[in-house]
């Protein structure tokens, strides 16, 4: 059963999505979010103390639906590429679902005019990714002596940024519409060739 205090916490994380969407952190109000999840601002304040501490929950938030689909240790007896190819069909599902674009290019968008916004979240992400993320992964397939990497968080980059630069930034930077799922394939099928052609050792 739902405790009432974790409902009232996500409301209060999805009124202060809205807000910061609409206003931006620096406009927006504590009074405002109060309001809209339907909480007092005694209980908005036990829970965020602050709209920094509010908008960290909310890269939380992001970020933890990252880790979710990150966190597949690497299997020196499954094919590299299999393994990959696994990996990247699960990130690409979680980059195309409206609620995440949504979350993402709010959370973008006050990065984009906050340095200190920017600041922690570029924290978060390469904690994220350090712990569970691909580069974990490469690490893992390097010890295993499946691949030849000499930089794992580099490799990590270029592989993300290979799926994002046609299933995610066109929906964040322009609203296009949604990858079909034949685009979807060819994007995994050519960052997955791309890396594997890089960075597979030679057996």
């Amino acid at each position: 059963m739902v405790k009432v205090a974790e409902i009232k916490k996500e409301n209060i994380i999805l009124a202060a999505i809205d807000i910061f969407t609409e206003k931006g952190l620096e406009q927006a109000s504590m009074e405002a979010i109060s309001k809209k999840a339907e909480v007092s601002k005694r209980t908005l304040y036990k829970y965020y103390p602050t709209k920094e501490s509010l908008f960290s929950a909310i890269i939380e938030r992001l970020l933890s639906n990252v880790s979710v689909v990150s966190q597949i240790p690497f299997n020196p007896e499954v094919p590299v590429k299999a393994q990959l190819t696994a990996m990247a069909r699960k990130k690409v599902e979680l980059l195309c679902c409206p609620h995440f674009i949504s979350l993402a290019r709010m959370v973008l968008s006050e990065c984009m005019s906050s340095s200190d916004s920017a600041t922690l979240m570029l924290e978060k992400v390469q904690n994220l990714e350090g712990q569970h993320g691909l580069t974990k992964w490469i690490e893992q397939g390097v010890a295993a002596g499946k691949l030849d990497i000499e930089y794992p968080e580099v490799a990590a980059e270029q592989f993300t940024a290979a799926l994002k630069s046609t299933i995610f930034w066109p929906q964040i930077l322009v609203h296009l519409p949604p990858a079909s799922q034949h685009e979807r394939e060819i994007a995994i099928e050519m960052a997955v060739a791309q890396f594997l052609s890089a960075y597979l050792k030679d057996e």
